[in-house]
């Protein structure tokens, strides 16, 4: 007869495994934009402080997400409206039509 307390913490250490797998693979990805900030820029260049401060900020941040026992709706919902963001950002080239895509959204269009 299986240890009962051994199957109740198996769930529990497969999201630990889980969530160290998505550890490994974010910080896979900051080391790789870091190499590709070094590759390109110079130590001194104003873009490669910029990028390694955005890093830094990013990586601290997903650490705290990993070390603290936040609400999993209220995350699901303030990525969902940076992934929201970072799109808007992609599609509209110019503030002119993220304006006009602000006013389509709230129904402010005259058409």
């Amino acid at each position: 007869m299986p240890d009962s307390k051994t199957e109740k913490d198996k769930p529990e250490e497969d999201k630990i495994e889980k969530g160290w797998e998505y550890y490994k693979k974010v910080n896979k990805a900051l080391t790789g934009l870091f190499e590709i900030l070094t590759m390109n820029f110079s130590e001194e260049d104003l873009f490669y402080k910029c990028g390694v401060d955005n890093l830094t900020q990013l990586k601290e941040v997903i650490l705290d997400l990993l070390t603290h026992d936040y609400n999993p709706s209220e995350i699901k919902r303030k990525l969902r409206d940076l992934e929201f963001d970072m799109k808007k950002c992609l599609f509209f080239s110019s503030d002119e039509d993220k304006e006009e895509h602000e006013k389509e959204e709230k129904g402010d269009t005259p058409y």
